[in-house]
């Protein structure tokens, strides 16, 4: 009952402190540019604090850790191929800052014209990841806390979308920026003093040493400790989900220029590969003290049952403010979309500023509840909101990156982008339903290539390039 306690008022703190930030920098910066794209003037270390914050998410929390129980050094592996994905998006920074977008389908009407079935199946291939991860963080935060606390599944849901929202409607992405720096702060204030007490905790780097295999903890060696095939796997399955996700790009559009946007996400690149490194290390500290657990991601779960009431308090803020940061960040992407992208293109182009900052903030509430709802009823059916990651990426990679490298040397068409998205869906569903063993996204982005080549050859007289094109080609 003590530790119970000890968390609920811990978490309280933070989240009151965070609530408290994103209500000030919601009052001191309103309107819906703020909400959109954070105003287009967040500095370096918000840009590099809130897209290390947001990609950070639950997993390193429980999956890295597990990864570096099983196989040493490995999780420095997968969140360096993460962060390479993320500096590959520095290369397009300059090109998506000067053009002053706001969502995904933007980059696709530029590149092809106002084509409305493209832009709506962008939408929901931009939509439905960042709702997935919504729904995904709230299910893995309350399995967490429900152990560690005795409450309610289904109540700690509920709790964490209410406060969730507290992030969101004051200021849209300028507030969730904000405060994710604030928790990438603690977060890596936290990390420091775990990996500090695991050590003392393990009796020092040479007691770990000794009682786990070598091949796990020799550097550099040990990276590749989880195999070749696994680490195949995992680029496969890690650049194309890096380079398509909307809440990354978000960042770029937000950053008060070019310069700012390329220094942070190097920063958070770096940053995120640091974290890997602990993630790795605290494995490693645990299996030499608690070999032979019967699942790899129970080690993190082993650790909480080891440390003292006043560090399990701590400890359990900074698992908050992890989710929390990436389920802020989710919810405003998935509104982002529905209010400019559909609301706002389709059902009312006229609307005033105002009137969209208020039906954000509707919205905002709306997607929350659906994604509370979706949870507690179906939480053990959420693993096909993950797939939508594949798909999101197997349909929108080649269309916007090849789209972006021919720009000024090919006449492209909105038709040649739909063939590139639907083929890449076919593809990645036909992949999942033979159960392929290399990731079926990569099977749906080698279909896009193919459609988009065919349908653009095919096409290539027959549409009228649009005005945005035009201007694009002019550049």
């Amino acid at each position: 009952m003590e530790a119970t306690w000890a968390i609920i008022i811990g978490s309280l703190i933070i989240l009151g402190i965070g609530s408290a930030i994103s209500v000030y920098v919601g009052r001191k910066q309103s309107g819906s540019e703020n909400w959109l794209v954070g105003g287009r003037s967040l500095p370096v270390y918000v840009v590099a604090g809130s897209q290390f914050a947001t990609g950070m998410g639950g997993g390193v929390l429980v999956a890295h850790i597990g990864i570096g129980y099983s196989a040493g050094w490995s999780a420095i592996t997968y969140n360096l191929l993460y962060s390479i994905g993320i500096i590959l998006l520095v290369l397009l920074a300059g090109w998506l800052k000067k053009q002053k977008f706001s969502t995904l389908p933007d980059i696709f009407k530029k590149l092809y014209g106002n084509n409305k079935k493209m832009l709506t199946t962008v939408t929901l291939l931009a939509v439905v990841v960042p709702f997935g991860w919504l729904c995904t963080q709230l299910v893995a935060f309350a399995n967490l806390f429900t152990e560690i606390t005795g409450i309610s599944f289904t109540l700690l849901i509920i709790i964490f979308g209410i406060i969730s929202l507290c992030f969101v409607l004051p200021g849209g992405l300028t507030s969730v920026a904000w405060t994710d720096f604030i928790f990438g702060c603690l977060m890596l204030a936290v990390s420091i003093v775990s990996a500090i007490y695991m050590l003392n905790m393990s009796g020092g780097w040479s007691n770990i040493v000794s009682n786990v295999p070598q091949e796990m903890i020799a550097f550099p060696e040990g990276m590749g400790a989880i195999g070749a095939s696994t680490i195949l796997l995992w680029t496969f399955a890690i650049f194309p989900g890096a380079l398509t996700n909307q809440m990354s790009y978000q960042r770029i559009y937000a950053a008060k220029n070019i310069k700012v946007a390329k220094q942070g996400f190097i920063i958070a690149a770096i940053v995120g590969v640091v974290s890997g490194a602990w993630a790795s290390f605290m494995g490693i500290a645990i299996l030499s003290q608690q070999p032979g657990l019967a699942n790899s991601e129970l080690a993190a779960g082993w650790f909480l049952t080891q440390i003292p009431t006043w560090f399990l308090a701590i400890y359990a803020s900074f698992i908050i403010a992890t989710i929390m940061s990436t389920v802020s960040s989710a919810v405003q992407s998935v509104v982002v979309n529905i209010s400019k992208d559909i609301y706002q293109s389709y059902v009312n182009p006229e609307v005033s500023e105002r009137k969209l900052l208020y039906i954000s903030r509707l919205l905002s509430i709306s997607v929350v509840i659906i994604a509370v709802m979706l949870a507690i009823y179906y939480p053990r059916a959420l693993g096909w909101l993950q797939a939508t990651y594949a798909y999101s990426a197997a349909g929108l990679l080649v269309p916007i990156f090849l789209g972006f490298l021919l720009r000024n040397k090919f006449s492209l068409t909105a038709k040649g982008a739909l063939g590139g998205i639907l083929f890449g869906i076919i593809g990645a569903a036909s992949a999942q339903i033979m159960d392929t063993v290399v990731p079926y996204a990569v099977y749906g982005i080698g279909s896009s290539l193919i459609g988009f080549i065919v349908a653009h050859f095919l096409f290539r007289g027959g549409q009228e390039v649009g005005e945005e094109q035009k201007e694009v080609f002019a550049e």
